[in-house]
């Protein structure tokens, strides 16, 4: 027992400095993630080695849906390769992501290459960052409350529970079998809720009201199954 630890112990003074202690030549970093800004910022870094005259690397944006595998998007700000000057040991590039639509995970990959003055790769590896989550940023309408004033006014509690505006969109209320005329909102800040009222026919023992926002489903919304209410009329 004591041996061989003597002996591993040997091996190890026995290794170059360079070997026991050289750290990882590129590697990339999540540095921000912003679900509220629908961004995400990446560092990567690179150092120089032997034999090479320039540093390259690229970054390349991944999304993964949930249930989904990892797959390649589009992402305009990582633009193409970037080169450092030869005279540079350590190249670090700070890339930012926008407009990043969820519900989704976002990673970057990042190839590096080293060359060397003739432009003959060296040496090449790499790296993935970190996953960045954003969630679902579109608005959601929904219909939480729907109450009768008197005996052909109704009001509809109807609120934006999502992350973003909904624009303008429609209420519209069914009194039984009668649909109303729609009537027009001007929209909905995240966050929000407005009171709605419709003037129609009496509700009458033993039907229903329904109050449905956005009947025709013009807003792209996170969710579209609690767009109505319904009550039952007394």
């Amino acid at each position: 027992m004591v041996r061989s630890a003597l002996i591993a112990a040997l091996a190890t003074l026995l290794l170059p400095a360079s070997a026991a202690a050289a750290p990882a030549p590129a590697s990339v970093t999540l540095t921000a993630c912003q679900p509220r800004d629908r961004a995400a910022e990446f560092e990567a870094r690179m150092d120089k080695v032997a034999g090479s005259a320039r540093m390259k690397l690229r970054f390349a944006l991944e999304a993964r849906r949930p249930g989904r595998v990892w797959r390649r998007v589009a992402a305009p700000e990582l633009g193409g390769w970037r080169t450092a000057d030869a005279a540079t040991t350590r190249f670090i590039s700070i890339r930012r992501v926008t407009q990043l639509v969820g519900p989704s995970h976002y990673r970057t990959l990042v190839r590096f290459r080293w060359v060397d003055a003739d432009g003959r790769i060296v040496a090449a590896t790499r790296a993935r960052s970190r996953a960045c989550w954003q969630p679902d940023h579109r608005p959601n309408l929904k219909v939480k409350a729907l109450s009768r004033e008197g005996k052909r006014r109704y009001v509809a509690l109807v609120a934006n529970n999502g992350r973003t505006a909904t624009g303008p969109f429609d209420l519209q209320v069914a009194v039984g079998d009668t649909l109303l005329d729609p009537v027009p909102v001007l929209g909905l800040e995240p966050g929000t809720q407005t009171l709605v009222t419709v003037r129609g026919p009496v509700c009458t023992t033993g039907t229903s009201l329904t109050a449905t926002a956005d009947p025709l489903n013009r807003v792209d919304e996170r969710n579209e199954n609690d767009n109505a209410f319904t009550v039952p009329c007394a």
